[in-house]
């Protein structure tokens, strides 16, 4: 079940519940163990009997915490979820199936449809985002700058966010200037832009597996052949394994998402990050790099991105980010950070395309990192994605078949979760099912051209709401023996 503390602050309850919540989380109180008596939560947090009473109920209700009769409370005992280990499969070149792009069709409308439980979506709910700040903002730029839906923007895009941008980057080790950042129509946008750049028709293309579907068809529309390298689901891809695979073929690029990969969470540490920059400079491998989650880190650290490890002018070494899963789902607003000798011919392709971004999202974004919104949002944010993810995992143990495996992320928002090898339900039949039963799901094959996810899915665990009943509902189902109908339909 997802913890939010969406509530307004004034609810002192809450706010003691807030307090329990990450303390739970942290390990500060195992499960099983009691919480302190109302008497002693009311001296603690100098609140009456009524309000800690409402702060248990309400973790109560998210499944934290049980009520013993007569004795209190305790934070309710789980099994432990079985981590997933790492990858067995071997890389492969993996061609294209034309019912993969109908399933990722049928997909994205799932994820689209209100109605749904949306545990498929590739963005948290809209209730975990500075709404009412944005509509604030949003009427007084159109106040004050009258012209803002009148006039086109630069095809570079606005200088101030550029800087704005550049100046985050510098905190994070990465050294950019303004005049190295080109701001486009989404991280998509910039994924296409990077790879048409840098990649000639029949190229090679080495990708993590599993990896971002819309990664594997950039690399496809832009004539590449795609490499799938089995990456680690919690520390990313092997240095090693990458090193082989460059001596073996000509691999022209790499497409890598080393902080908070989606779907597995994973992160890279420093040392491997600095591998396999060794390894891809070593090879004259072209890095694209996707950070679109690098601010969703649940340590607080600012870790640094791939590209930090050795940046030449000569060497394409492309980042690509985005607000989209941060600040501005519906702004389409990303970016792309490059050498400036590529950049250019970025420019040059963007020309040809979207020529210049829409001015209000620019306007929007550029006000709330000068402002400080921005980062005040970031420090409510990730923490409930912190809870969000902990308490999926604690549903998922509970009512998941036996032998079902979890990923165990450092960061972001996603659970990548196997079924059990002897069940006779896979991904794509419990993204079937679970449509029948109004939740939404991303079925694992998605994420790889290759196969051998069929097992997978991936949740969305940066929900608002009850989410214990769909974690019972999808437990269930992924018992149920396979259906030919579901089998019939991929």
């Amino acid at each position: 079940m997802t913890y939010n503390s969406s509530a307004p602050a004034a609810f002192k309850y809450q706010q003691i519940a807030d307090d329990l919540a990450r303390g739970i989380q942290r390990g500060l109180v195992r499960p099983g163990e009691r919480l302190p008596s109302l008497r002693s939560l009311c001296r603690s947090h100098g609140a009456s009997l009524m309000t800690a009473l409402a702060a248990y109920r309400r973790l109560e209700g998210l499944g934290l915490v049980e009520a013993l009769p007569r004795s209190g409370f305790r934070v309710r005992p789980h099994a432990a979820p079985t981590i997933l280990g790492p990858p067995i499969r071997r890389p492969r070149l993996s061609s294209y199936r034309t019912e993969r792009a109908q399933l990722i069709a049928r997909v994205l409308e799932a994820m689209a449809d209100p109605a749904l439980v949306a545990l498929g979506l590739g963005c948290p709910s809209p209730e975990l985002f500075p709404t009412a700040a944005l509509r604030r903002l949003t009427a007084r730029l159109l106040r004050s700058r009258r012209n803002l839906w009148t006039s086109y923007a630069s095809s570079r895009g606005d200088p101030e966010l550029r800087r704005l941008i550049a100046q985050r980057y510098q905190a994070r080790g990465l050294d950019v200037q303004a005049d190295d950042v080109l701001i486009t129509a989404g991280a998509m946008e910039g994924l296409s832009l990077s790879l048409r750049r840098v990649v000639s028709p029949g190229d090679v293309v080495a990708v993590e597996c599993p990896t971002f579907f819309g990664i594997v068809d950039a690399a496809r529309n832009a004539g590449a052949r795609v490499m799938e390298l089995p990456s680690d689901p919690r520390g990313g891809l092997d240095p090693e394994r990458l090193d082989a695979i460059c001596r073996k073929q000509a691999v022209r690029a790499a497409v890598l998402m080393p902080t908070f990969a989606n779907p597995t969470g994973s992160l890279m540490d420093e040392d491997r990050k600095a591998a396999c920059m060794r390894v891809l400079e070593a090879h004259g491998v072209a890095l694209v790099e996707d950070d679109v989650y690098g601010e969703l880190a649940w340590d607080g650290r600012r870790h640094p991105p791939l590209c930090a490890f050795g940046r030449k002018d000569d060497q394409p070494n492309i980042l690509v980010g985005s607000f989209s899963k941060t600040l501005l789902p519906g702004g389409r607003l990303g970016y792309v950070i490059a050498p400036s000798a590529w950049l250019e011919g970025l420019i040059d392709l963007k020309n040809t395309t979207t020529l210049a971004n829409a001015a209000l999202p620019q306007a929007l974004a550029t006000e709330c990192l000068a402002s400080g919104l921005f980062d005040r949002h970031l420090r409510r944010l990730v923490p409930r994605l912190q809870l969000g993810v902990h308490s999926l995992r604690d549903q998922i143990a509970r009512h998941f078949p036996p032998g079902t495996r979890i990923g165990d992320p450092r960061g972001g928002y996603f659970l990548w979760v196997e079924l059990p090898g002897d069940a006779r339900m896979d991904g794509l039949g419990l993204f079937h099912a679970a449509l029948e039963h109004g939740i939404g799901i991303a079925p694992g094959c998605l994420f790889s051209l290759g196969g051998g996810l069929d097992r997978f899915v991936r949740l969305n665990a940066a929900l608002v709401g009850e989410l214990e009943r769909p974690a019972k509902t999808l437990g269930r189902l992924a018992a149920r023996p396979l259906r030919a109908s579901s089998r019939a339909s991929s």
